[in-house]
């Protein structure tokens, strides 16, 4: 069952990809992409409190202060790793950015084995290292314009895999502390909906908070809004649906790692290296060719996802 969830997980990851691939081109700059991501993480805010009102858990709204300080890491991370990600895409290659990404999710499992007490097998790091060789040889195959690495480059890649890595941390401290299989867990649990509904809210404010600022900065350079609302309204579909495949995406990994206790070693690099193979297939639909590299890559990254879950 764990695994039909982790499957629907990258379902969700791909037909979000495959609608940001869809919208790339509305977007011009970092403003229109904050936009975007905020317009998203309010539509996934209301998704959380539709489902905490559908599942009657509306009581639950009321968190104590430890569940409120995981839900805004949750926030503060996620926030962080789409405005680390928008910089990080203008200074450096998406072969570093995908490499870079990759690595973040070593960083859940890394910190569950120092709080928690998870072991990483060397099997399992075998899996992820092969997940890693997988990521630089797909990245690899991208024409990308060479590009001036400094401190600031760097500095951008770390941003973004933190806010990559720390957001799956703060499930699995929401896994430990706030759920029924929790080991650190006390008499408060809480629904998986709760915990994602004030991520999301925290999320939507602090990118809100960054939009203020870029509007501001936009105001003094003497432009506006209304030139771009045709392509905010042609994208605003696709970021619903975006939005949709976001909740649906975090939500079934919560629901691996907290309901049926996949460890936070195999959950992370498996979502990592298969979203590392279903890349290849929407490539497809925008006119990308299957090519040798394509298949080695993929089949290095099955290779671990295998190595994870049988080592």
């Amino acid at each position: 069952m764990v695994y039909l969830i982790v499957f629907l997980a990258l379902v969700a990851l791909t037909v979000k990809g495959y609608c940001g691939k869809r919208i790339s081109t509305d977007a011009q700059g970092v403003f229109d992409t904050s936009v975007f991501n905020l317009l998203r993480l309010v539509m996934c805010a209301l998704i959380g409190f539709c489902i905490v009102l559908a599942g009657n858990a509306g009581a639950s709204l009321a968190i104590d202060d430890g569940m409120l300080w995981i839900c805004v890491l949750a926030g503060a991370s996620n926030a962080a790793f789409l405005v680390g990600w928008m910089l990080a895409v203008q200074k450096n290659t998406m072969v570093a950015v995908d490499v870079t990404l990759t690595l973040g999710a070593l960083l859940p499992a890394a910190l569950c084995a120092v709080f928690f007490d998870e072991p990483i097998t060397l099997g399992k790091l075998g899996g992820f290292a092969l997940i890693f060789v997988a990521s630089i040889v797909l990245s690899s195959r991208k024409k990308c314009v060479k590009k001036k690495t400094g401190f600031l480059s760097v500095f951008l890649l770390v941003f973004a895999a933190l806010g990559d890595g720390l957001t799956g941390f703060s499930q699995q401290l929401f896994k430990q502390f706030y759920t029924k299989n929790g080991t650190r867990a006390g008499e408060q649990i809480y629904p998986d909906a709760v915990y994602h509904f004030y991520t999301y809210v925290f999320a939507a404010l602090i990118l809100l908070l960054v939009l203020i600022g870029l509007v501001l900065v936009r105001r003094r350079r003497g432009k506006t809004l209304s030139s771009r609302r045709g392509a905010y309204l042609h994208a605003l579909p696709y970021i619903a649906v975006m939005a949709l495949c976001l909740f649906g995406a975090n939500y079934a990994q919560t629901t691996a790692t907290g309901a049926f206790g996949m460890p936070s070693q195999v959950l992370y690099p498996v979502v990592k290296g298969g979203c590392l193979v279903t890349a290849n297939v929407t490539a497809l639909f925008f006119g990308e060719r299957f090519t040798r590299r394509s298949a080695l890559g993929t089949a290095i990254a099955l290779c671990g996802i295998v190595c994870l879950n049988l080592l």
